[in-house]
């Protein structure tokens, strides 16, 4: 069998093609010479996809075979798919689920250098014979490179939370800070 310029074998007696267009194709009552190959104009490559899914029943589809392409080649073949069967991820989605992930991963980049600021500034500001729990303002300018916003959303509150727990620190209460405040970036 000749699809889209490719060769391929076809055991109709490995794939159940008896009631689609594709086993009509190969069978006695279309061919002429049962021993001449059949020649399909359609793609060669997605044809590949459609004897597996033929083969196992479910198909997994690369991302450079989107599913409509596949569900428009099975329909021409006369193949009925069943629910849940064929799964596959558009190139968009893999480009949306890499950028969220990027995103995720800027935003823990961002707090764990907040925290970080955040630790050296405390260490900075501390005089060596204070304890350790003195409530010393931080503070984030507009031209510090971690500068965003007045505000960080609850999820980047707490991650920063959880780094500077990492470091030893924490955000103060009002009552603790006596007039503390986290200016700039990440207010409380």
């Amino acid at each position: 069998m000749w699809v889209g310029g490719s060769s391929r074998c076809l055991a109709p007696s490995s794939i159940d093609i008896r009631d689609t267009m594709l086993g009509r194709l190969v069978s006695d009552a279309w061919q002429e010479d049962p021993e001449e190959a059949v020649f399909i104009d359609r793609n060669g490559d997605t044809f590949a996809y459609v004897l597996d899914y033929l083969r196992y029943g479910s198909i997994d589809l690369p991302i450079t075979v989107p599913k409509a392409t596949f569900d428009r080649e099975i329909d021409y073949y006369g193949i009925r798919s069943v629910e849940g069967t064929i799964n596959g991820e558009s190139i968009y989605q893999v480009a949306d689920s890499f950028h969220s992930n990027y995103c995720l991963a800027k935003r823990k980049h961002d707090m764990f250098f907040l925290a970080m600021e955040a630790h050296n500034q405390h260490w900075m500001k501390k005089p060596n014979n204070i304890a350790v729990h003195l409530a010393v303002p931080i503070s984030i300018s507009n031209d510090h490179k971690l500068y965003r916003s007045q505000i960080l959303d609850s999820g980047e509150k707490k991650m920063f939370k959880e780094y500077l727990t990492k470091f030893g620190l924490r955000v103060a209460k009002p009552a603790e800070a006596k007039g503390y405040r986290i200016n700039g970036h990440h207010g409380t």
